[in-house]
C-alpha cells in the first residue's frame, strides 16, 4: 500500500485535485461485507446489537483483520485523490500494519490451541485447528511481500494487496458454507466463486479496460484455489503426527 493508483507527482506539487476512478475502494466495500456477512451469526450480529459476550481477545482479533480492509480502502481513496505523499506515508505503516496482523493471527490461533490441549488432552489431539491460520498467514504473507517489494511499480503492487486481503476472507465464507473440510467439486466451485468474487471482478475489470487478465491475479488465484485444498495436508500421516507431537510441547512447556 505504499505505492499508487497513478504515476506519483513531485513530492513538491500540491495534491492533484482531480478524482479518478478506483476500482479497489467498491472491491474493500465487498471484501467488508463478505467479512460481516460471513461472521454475524457468530459475531457481528451480537456486537451491532450490544448482546456480546465475546472475549477481548476475539474482539482484538476482528479489529485487527477489519482494521486492514478499511486501511486498504482508505489507501485506494488517498491515491484515487491524487493524494500520493500521504498514500505513501500511510503505505509504511501499513506494511507494518500487515506484518502485525500475521503475529496477531498466528497468536490466536495458538491460544485457542493451547485451551485444546488443556481441555482434550495432548493424547486426543488429532488434527487440530492450527493448519488453517498457518497457511491463510502464509499466503498472506506471500502477498504482502509482493506489494512491498513491488511497491516502485503501482500496478503489481495494488494486485497483490487485493489478493492478501482476500486471502483474509476465507474463514468468514467457511462460515456460511460449512468450511473447508470437503473437497468436493460441488462444495469448493461455490465457495471459490463467493470468496474469490474481489478478484473475479478485478479480473473482470482488467478485461473490460485492458483486454487483459494481469499475470499477478493468475499467480495469485492459482495459490488461493491450492489454498482452499488445505484439507488434503489436514489428512496426513505427517500432519497428524506434527500436530500431535507440538500438542505435546505445549502440554509440557506452557500448560
Amino acid at each position: 500500500m505504499s505505492t499508487t493508483l497513478s504515476s506519483a507527482p513531485a513530492a513538491t506539487s500540491p495534491p492533484s485535485k482531480r478524482t479518478r476512478f478506483s476500482v479497489y475502494i467498491p472491491l474493500a466495500l465487498l471484501a467488508a461485507a463478505i467479512a460481516i456477512a460471513g461472521f454475524w451469526r457468530s459475531y457481528f450480529g451480537a456486537l451491532f446489537s450490544g448482546r456480546s459476550q465475546a472475549e477481548w481477545l476475539l474482539h482484538l482479533h476482528a479489529a485487527v483483520f477489519m482494521g486492514w480492509i478499511a486501511l486498504v480502502g482508505f489507501q485506494a481513496y488517498l491515491a484515487m485523490r491524487g493524494r500520493i505523499a500521504l498514500h505513501k506515508k500511510i503505505g509504511r505503516f501499513g506494511m507494518a500494519y500487515g506484518a502485525l496482523l500475521v503475529v496477531v493471527g498466528l497468536g490466536f490461533a495458538l491460544i485457542l490451541f493451547t485451551r485444546r490441549v488443556a481441555e482434550l488432552g495432548p493424547e486426543n489431539i488429532t488434527r487440530g485447528p492450527l493448519l488453517s491460520p498457518i497457511t491463510d498467514m502464509f499466503v498472506f504473507s506471500v502477498f504482502l511481500a509482493g506489494a512491498w517489494i513491488m511497491r516502485a511499480r503501482p500496478e503489481l503492487h495494488r494486485r497483490f494487496i487485493l489478493l492478501a486481503t482476500t486471502t483474509l476472507l476465507i474463514a468468514a465464507v467457511g462460515r456460511t458454507s460449512g468450511g473447508t473440510a470437503s473437497v468436493a467439486a460441488r462444495d469448493v466451485i461455490p465457495f471459490l466463486i463467493v470468496w474469490l468474487s474481489p478478484v473475479w471482478l478485478a479480473m473482470l475489470y482488467d478485461w473490460v479496460k485492458h483486454r487483459t487478465v494481469h499475470g499477478v491475479y493468475v499467480f495469485g488465484g492459482l495459490l488461493l484455489v491450492a489454498l482452499r485444498y488445505r484439507q488434503l495436508i489436514r489428512e496426513t500421516d505427517t500432519w497428524i503426527a506434527t500436530i500431535r507431537a507440538f500438542a505435546h510441547w505445549v502440554a509440557k512447556h506452557l500448560l
